[in-house]
C-alpha cells in the first residue's frame, strides 16, 4: 500500500507541483491589498494543489505510452506498471474535480474558473498538439501563464491589469523554458514524433526564439512598476535579473554545449521566483 501511495504522489509530479503552488500563492500575495487572509491563502493551498497534481497526473495518463518509449520518462508511474491506468485516470480526474469544486466553494468562483481554463489548456490543447505542430510551444504557455492568474484572482474574486500583467510575463518566460528542455531532450522527443520547435526545424531558430522572448520580458517586467505594483526598488532588479538571463541565453547561443543549455534551465528556473519575490517584497506600503 505504501509502494502505491508513493507511486499515486509521484503521478502529481512533486517538484512541478510545488513551483505550481509556489507561484499561484506568491501572485495571492502581491495581489492582496488588505492583508493576507491566512483562511483564503491555506484553501488557495489546497485547492491548488488538488487540481494541479490531479491534471498532471492526468496529463501523465494521456502520455503513458509515449512515456513508455523515452528513456527519459520510462520510469515514470505508469510505463514502469507501479500504477495502472485506470487507476491513474481516475486518481487524476477525481482530485482535479476535487480541486475545481474546493477553489470555486471554499475561495471564489473567479479562481476555480482561471484553474479550470488553466488545466483544460494544459490537457486537451497543449498535450494533443505536441504531436502535430511545434507551435505546441506557445499553446502550452497559456497554462503556464494562467498561474499568476489563479493567485491573482484567489486574492481580488476577480482577474484585473495586474493579473493579465503577470500572465505576460509567464507567458513569454515559459516559451524560452520549453525550449530549453526540449533542445535538451531533443533525441527522445523526435523518437517518439514529437513536434517540437527544436525537433521540426534548425535548432538555431529555436535559439533564436529564446533570445527574443528572454529580450521582450525586460521591458514587459517592468510593467508592474507602470502599474503601481511595486516601489523604485523593483525596477532595478528586474532589469538585472532580465539583463543576465538575457546574457545567459545569448551566450548559449554562440557557445552551444549541454553545460551551456543547462546553465540556461537553471537561470531560467531562477528568474521566476526571484522576480516574483522582488515583486512582492518592494509592493507599495
Amino acid at each position: 500500500m505504501g509502494s502505491k501511495v508513493k507511486a499515486l504522489v509521484e503521478l502529481t509530479k512533486p517538484r512541478a507541483l510545488v513551483m505550481i503552488v509556489f507561484t499561484t500563492c506568491l501572485s495571492y500575495m502581491i495581489a492582496v491589498t488588505d492583508g493576507v487572509d491566512l483562511g483564503v491563502l491555506a484553501h488557495t493551498v489546497i485547492g491548488v494543489t488538488l487540481a494541479a497534481g490531479g491534471s498532471l497526473a492526468l496529463n501523465q495518463h494521456m502520455e503513458r505510452k509515449l512515456d513508455a518509449r523515452m528513456k527519459r520518462t520510462g520510469g515514470r508511474p505508469i510505463p514502469s506498471g507501479r500504477v495502472s491506468p485506470e487507476l491513474a485516470f481516475a486518481f487524476g480526474m477525481g482530485i482535479m474535480l476535487f480541486g475545481f469544486a474546493w477553489l470555486w466553494f471554499m475561495v471564489n468562483p473567479a479562481c476555480s474558473l482561471a484553474t479550470i481554463v488553466c488545466g483544460v489548456s494544459y490537457n486537451y490543447m497543449y498535450t494533443p498538439l505536441k504531436l502535430r505542430t511545434s507551435f505546441s510551444s506557445f499553446v502550452g504557455a497559456i497554462p503556464g501563464g494562467m498561474l499568476p492568474v489563479m493567485g491573482w484572482a484567489a486574492a481580488r474574486g476577480k482577474v484585473e491589469l495586474g493579473g493579465w500583467i503577470l500572465f505576460v510575463i509567464l507567458f513569454l518566460w515559459q516559451i524560452p523554458h520549453a525550449l530549453i528542455i526540449s533542445i535538451r531532450h531533443r533525441a527522445d522527443y523526435e523518437s517518439v514524433g514529437m513536434k517540437q520547435l527544436p525537433v521540426v526545424s534548425d535548432e538555431r531558430t529555436s535559439r533564436r526564439q529564446m533570445v527574443w522572448n528572454t529580450l521582450a520580458l525586460i521591458p514587459v517586467s517592468l510593467l508592474p512598476f507602470q502599474a503601481n505594483l511595486t516601489e523604485t526598488v523593483y525596477p532595478f532588479i528586474a532589469l538585472v535579473l532580465g539583463l543576465f538571463l538575457v546574457g545567459q541565453v545569448a551566450y548559449y547561443t554562440y557557445h552551444v554545449s549541454e553545460r551551456n543549455a543547462k546553465r540556461v534551465f537553471i537561470a531560467l528556473s531562477a528568474y521566476l521566483p526571484l522576480l516574483l519575490l522582488a515583486m512582492y517584497f518592494d509592493k507599495p506600503a
